[in-house]
């Protein structure tokens, strides 16, 4: 009998809804890496069927979303017609470590680099939005480390203009369809917190 089998199995089945339902559904395989006793199973067996269970399965999955949404908002934004999608397989590939949700959005960027990479997603603007917001989180992360009070700058290129991009997607709106192409460079300047963007002169 192993308690920690048991205790990481009810974690496994909260965090990760589609074996809950799994579970519930029959197929005791999502079981398979646990070392559990008989009566350990039945206990598994009883929870995935408690209408709770169903409730806080929901509420780990908007947890999960939260920690993605809250380090890529505007690539969520434009990810919409495939969230969920992505979202499934991410959450079926990759178990938290923890209750805290650490690297959930590390996971999200490397999944989400990997479908761009092989051309499995190609949506309008995405590319530079999500190169875009990876800077953004690398300057706070280097701010972070750096305890600094100095301002952190650095310059991004964009293929439509940022303006007509970051204001209606910094209100979770999608921008409009087909913007005007081109070289454009915006100047990110991380200071106290908040980010401003300058575009450039050409």
């Amino acid at each position: 009998m192993s308690l920690r089998d048991f205790q990481h199995a009810v974690v496994d089945l909260t965090l990760v809804p589609h074996k809950a339902r799994a579970l519930r559904q029959g197929d005791a395989s999502v079981l398979a890496n646990f070392d559990l006793t008989a009566r350990e199973r039945e206990r598994l067996l009883d929870i995935v069927h408690q209408p709770g269970m169903r409730v806080s399965c929901s509420l780990s999955r908007g947890n999960r979303l939260e920690v993605i949404a809250e380090a890529f908002p505007m690539t969520c934004v434009l990810l919409e017609p495939v969230l969920r999608q992505l979202l499934d397989e991410l959450w079926t590939e990759r178990r938290p470590a923890n209750y805290q949700l650490a690297g959930e959005d590390t996971a999200f960027a490397e999944l989400l680099a990997r479908k761009r990479a092989a051309n499995e997603i190609c949506i309008e603007y995405l590319d530079e939005i999500f190169a875009y917001e990876l800077k953004c989180r690398e300057m706070a992360h280097r701010m972070r480390t750096e305890t600094t009070e100095v301002a952190i700058q650095t310059v991004i290129e964009f293929q439509h203009p940022p303006d007509m991009l970051l204001v209606p997607l910094s209100q979770l709106a999608a921008p409009p369809a087909g913007l005007p192409s081109g070289f454009y460079r915006a100047r990110i300047q991380l200071q106290h917190g908040r980010f401003e963007v300058a575009v450039l002169p050409d």
